[in-house]
């Protein structure tokens, strides 16, 4: 019988699909630049950013999970 790991442990993977893209080298450079400023995440400045735009971001997602505990 396989054991499941611990709820805690489970890979993000198995809970939000991924989504990869192309960007020009200057739209990453900034996103990266604004990232380490603020220190949040990539992933949360393109969430807010796609929230701003309109697109529905569950706001649980709209904060940087490694300051969650």
């Amino acid at each position: 019988m396989k054991k499941s790991p611990p709820s805690a442990q489970l890979d993000v993977a198995d809970k939000e699909p991924t989504l990869q893209l192309f960007l020009p080298a200057a739209t990453k450079r900034e996103i990266t630049l604004r990232a380490a400023e603020s220190g949040e995440t990539i992933r949360v400045i393109v969430l807010r950013a796609l929230d701003a735009y309109g697109i529905h971001v569950p706001k649980d997602s709209l904060v940087d999970r490694r300051k969650s505990p």
